[in-house]
């Protein structure tokens, strides 16, 4: 299994012709600052993630665990289950919606974990969010 892009944005949206449109697209730090000081980290924060997966069906086939992990807070996403059938496309494009509840600034990271032994299988991505300077 091989990740191809990761993509971190505001919102993803599905067209009736199957394309997905990505909507304020962030780098690899997400700046905080649209919210005053005091009231920064009292609210929940929500992402959309896109990303691609090159697979090799013959080997790759079996379930995964897509999990979200943060230094300094929760996150209120389920972890996504993927299924990889020995049939079908070798490259999958999956969206996926998630919610943090940070206390502070954090690092997050995305990985695929093997269902059945949590073994990591693949690094997706990750991104910081931080404060604005002053």
């Amino acid at each position: 299994m091989q990740v191809k892009s990761f993509v971190l944005c505001e919102q993803i949206r599905q067209e009736n012709t199957g394309k997905f449109m990505l909507i304020g697209v962030f780098g690899t730090d997400v700046i905080e600052n649209n919210i005053p000081q005091e009231n920064r980290w009292n609210n929940p924060l929500f992402f959309g993630v896109y990303f691609a997966l090159k697979v090799d069906r013959a080997i790759d086939a079996g379930f995964y665990t897509v999990k979200v992990e943060v230094d300094n807070g929760v996150v209120h996403t389920p972890e996504l289950t993927l299924e990889i059938k020995k049939d079908g496309a070798s490259n999958l494009q999956i969206p996926m919606s998630i919610a943090l509840m940070l206390n502070g600034p954090s690092e997050i990271r995305m990985n695929i974990y093997r269902k059945d032994s949590m073994e990591l299988v693949a690094e997706l991505g990750k991104f910081s969010i931080v404060n604005a300077e002053k």
